[in-house]
């Protein structure tokens, strides 16, 4: 069973992740927040497998926010979700495990949830 946590600032997205990840049978959401502070409050005790990470998070710059990630949840996959895909190559830069676009359609997105997590087990 595969934990992801959701840190997204709209609360309809987290909804629609939140939905979209529970009728997948081997994931399963280990919490949600609306902010960077929510976020390290809840992960840094009790990290998941995996952080789903909107790039405009507020509180914290994403720089500083993956850092501080990166250092309390060692073995945790971080994947940026995102609209704008120029995101995407800042993600990369930072090192990050992955980039999902919000803009996927649902089967997509699992797919390409799925494969992040593929590549961790390998």
């Amino acid at each position: 069973m595969t934990t992801i946590f959701l840190a997204d600032g709209e609360n309809h997205v987290r909804a629609a992740l939140s939905l979209l990840i529970k009728y997948q049978p081997e994931m399963l959401i280990a919490g949600e927040a609306e902010n960077a502070e929510n976020l390290l409050a809840q992960v840094c005790a009790n990290p998941p497998n995996v952080i789903l990470l909107d790039w405009k998070l507020p509180g914290i710059r994403p720089q500083k926010l993956v850092q501080t990630l990166r250092t309390f949840c060692v073995k945790t996959q971080i994947v940026v979700i995102s609209v704008k895909p120029e995101h995407e190559k800042a993600a990369k830069e930072l090192g990050l495990d992955g980039f999902i676009s919000k803009q996927l359609p649902p089967e997509q997105f699992i797919d390409a949830l799925q494969g992040v997590i593929s590549r961790r087990l390998l």
